[in-house]
């Protein structure tokens, strides 16, 4: 009988098809963040999570990964730009549409190549860091903004995505 995988316990805000979640995310201890979203086949598994307009926080919650439209870490889980990773690639500022929000943010990709192409290489998730979260007609001076130092954006959940 082999023994359980050891659980990472990582706080998270995760802004979903209800709206803001926050509670700590159990995963694989051998997997990142960005990994564990992507990999994944099962509900994430999240504990002490408060939802929008509820005044307790539910004891444990198993999340549809298909609600999850933006996943922010906590700003020390080691998601920092890699240096040695900035030799090859390049940064661009885009901005995501997503329902009810307007997410700029800069998206490192290899030198030389198009957004589209990143893309499609990419698959469904994107990191983006340095971001500002909006309501549409919205400025970052606004109570409803959030600058967020990274998030991971599910795209399955952006109208579309671009340049800036």
């Amino acid at each position: 009988m082999t023994a359980p995988p050891s659980l990472q316990r990582l706080p998270i805000d995760v802004l979903t098809t209800l709206g803001w979640l926050n509670g700590t995310l159990h995963l694989p201890s051998h997997l990142s963040l960005e990994e564990h979203l992507e990999l994944g086949q099962q509900d994430l598994k999240l504990t002490g999570v408060a939802i929008p307009r509820e005044p307790e926080r539910l004891r444990f919650l198993a999340l549809q990964r298909a609600s999850v439209v933006v996943v922010v870490p906590p700003p020390a889980s080691g998601h920092d730009d890699d240096p040695a990773s900035a030799a090859f690639t390049t940064t661009r500022e885009v901005a995501c549409l997503l329902p009810g929000w307007m997410l700029k943010g800069t998206l490192r990709l290899f030198t030389g190549l198009r957004l589209s192409d990143h893309l499609q290489l990419q698959g469904r998730l994107v990191t983006l860091r340095h971001c500002l979260l909006a309501p549409y007609g919205e400025t970052a001076q606004s109570d409803h903004a959030r600058s967020l130092p990274m998030v991971i954006v599910n795209l399955d959940h952006a109208t579309g995505i671009s340049e800036t």
